[in-house]
């Protein structure tokens, strides 16, 4: 073991400096990668690469309790927790060591691969979502009267209910209510959060996490909103759906509508938001992706800006552990963003384009080349 350790520490010392023909890499699937080198990255040398480690450590203990050689989801090249178990667990001896030798681990044991779909575009959309903070009560009444429901039972028919049909009381007497809350168009960005905390009368707090969902696919209200003219151009993101919402009280629950997709919760005793992956959410390092085709767990460097800051860039290591059903396609991301009015303000105002790279354990590299 000490031999092993002294191996790893010798190539931490160095950075990588390793040169080689560059891979192509063709998937069967919907997208292709293009190895680049760590030192072209837009902000690589000045990010918080020990913070992206502790990310990743999460994602490293979720794998090492499943079956090793069970494909992961997505279709990257039946990816099994044993392709990252090495990388795993020399993260675990990285963790206590400096910042200089935590970059050079991801330069030395990952390729780096810029991610195109298969018509060579490298640029997708990128946008925000956070922890919101309602207001409710486990009684309903006059004030609080938009409940938040639980799963029906997997045998029942519910799943086939649309929103329109669950707020015009479907669900009503199947004693599903968890809470209570003040305002429906909150009640509706929860929907699209997945997760959120409630704060009660006595200025107690409970939090609720995803349960499941109906069996309808999520409709951006954005788009038709844009199309009617609800909202401008420049409103199109969170923030200006939002503000529309609020303000037209008696139109607000027919656009919202047209989202038929309806999430439902249950109560969580824990003080952490769980992504997809079964593992905590960090602030600005967890990003949601289509779990369809990236694995959860992976690397991914991520290169976009702020959407109400385009001066402000963010270039940052991140790492695969969530999903969203509004979250499609080969370079497309939703970046979590925490808890709190500035968590709200960056998740509700951002929608950018941008690109990531994706970060792949050599041995992974070597198992997909047939080395």
């Amino acid at each position: 073991m000490s031999k092993i350790i002294a191996n790893i520490l010798l190539l931490l010392m160095l950075s990588s400096c390793l040169f080689s023909k560059k891979i192509h890499i063709k998937n069967v699937g919907n997208f292709k990668l293009f190895e680049q080198d760590f030192k072209n990255l837009k902000g690589w040398e000045l990010d918080d690469h020990k913070l992206a480690l502790q990310t990743f450590l999460h994602s490293c203990r979720k794998f090492s309790k499943l079956p090793q050689n069970k494909p992961l989801n997505g279709k990257f090249f039946e990816a099994t927790p044993e392709d990252f178990r090495d990388v795993c667990d020399i993260a675990e001896v990285v963790k206590t060591m400096s910042k200089k030798q935590t970059k050079n681990f991801f330069e030395n044991w990952f390729k780096l691969f810029l991610v195109e779909n298969t018509h060579g575009d490298d640029d997708g959309l990128f946008t925000g979502y956070y922890e919101p903070t309602l207001y409710g009560s486990f009684v309903k009444t006059e004030k609080y009267q938009y409940p938040i429901f639980a799963k029906p039972k997997a045998d029942s028919s519910y799943s086939n209910l649309t929103r329109q049909e669950i707020e015009a009381g479907a669900l009503e007497g199947q004693k599903l209510e968890l809470l209570y809350v003040d305002n429906k168009v909150d009640l509706f960005f929860l929907h699209i959060q997945g997760s959120g905390k409630v704060i009660l009368p006595n200025g107690s707090e409970i939090k609720v996490a995803y349960a499941g969902k109906n069996q309808f696919p999520f409709t951006a209200i954005s788009n038709e909103m844009l199309k009617r003219n609800l909202i401008f151009k420049h409103e199109f993101n969170s923030k200006g759906v939002y503000k529309w919402l609020v303000e037209n009280p008696d139109k607000s629950q027919e656009i919202m509508n047209i989202n038929q997709s309806y999430t439902f919760f249950k109560l969580n005793d824990s003080d952490q938001v769980y992504g997809a992956q079964g593992v905590a959410l960090t602030k600005e390092r967890s990003l949601a992706v289509d779990s369809e085709i990236i694995p959860f767990g992976s690397l991914l460097w991520l290169e976009t800006s702020l959407r109400d800051q385009p001066q402000t860039k963010f270039n940052k290591l991140m790492v695969a552990q969530d999903t969203g059903s509004a979250i499609k396609g080969v370079i497309r991301g939703d970046i979590y963003f925490g808890n709190g009015a500035e968590a709200e303000e960056k998740a509700f105002t951002m929608a950018s384009n941008g690109k990531y790279y994706i970060l792949l354990p050599i041995n992974l590299v070597d198992k997909i080349l047939g080395r």
